[in-house]
């Protein structure tokens, strides 16, 4: 055996660069998800790859199929390895290069960023928000909202006015026109 050679095996394993061939999303309870990476002429076996969190608090994130990795492999042994997550290339790039966000992007172009320098969140997405909140929401600060708004359940507002096409429909609005009897009252003054 050639120690030489085997050590320089081992070295060069240490850190590999690669990119994602297989992913294997896992299955509870029975396996772990897990992938394979080519680098070079070398496809590995499968691999765990390093999430954000994995104790009390956990993360789901999974790598795709291109996406560059680092192996880190302890001791240069392959089948100990595990895939680092990520490194950003020509056909991935980052969704911003503005020091001043934090921003995270998804497939179908979703996007959610913090502008830390304007102290600004800003979600950008296809679809919808649902929020499932037993508890109740509790909103701070004004609310602008443009669109349809559909509702259920009761609405109750304490203080503040109440307008509606510029007339007032708070509790102290007023009618003109009004008669006594079985007459209607007129539109809010």
């Amino acid at each position: 055996m050639n120690n030489v050679a085997e050590l320089l095996r081992l070295i060069e394993n240490l850190l590999r660069f690669g990119a994602i061939a297989e992913v294997d999303h896992g299955a509870p309870g029975e396996r772990l998800p897990a992938v394979r990476v080519r680098s070079g002429a070398l496809l590995t076996g499968w691999l765990p790859w390093a999430g954000g969190r994995a104790g009390t608090t956990r993360d789901w994130n999974p790598p795709t199929v291109g996406e560059q990795v680092m192996i880190l492999s302890p001791g240069g042994d392959l089948a100990n390895g595990v895939a680092m997550p990520s490194l950003f290339q020509l056909s991935a790039q980052p969704p911003s290069n503005d020091p001043g966000k934090i921003a995270r992007q998804y497939p179908d172009g979703g996007l959610i960023e913090y502008d830390h320098a304007a102290q600004v969140v800003r979600i950008n997405l296809p679809g919808r928000i649902e929020i499932t909140a037993p508890g109740g929401t509790q909103w701070i600060g004004n609310i602008n909202h443009q669109g349809d708004m559909h509702r259920q359940g009761s609405d109750t507002q304490t203080g503040g006015s109440k307008t509606h096409n510029g007339k007032n429909v708070g509790s102290d609005h007023q009618h003109s026109g009004v008669q006594g009897g079985a007459s209607n009252t007129g539109e809010p003054v």
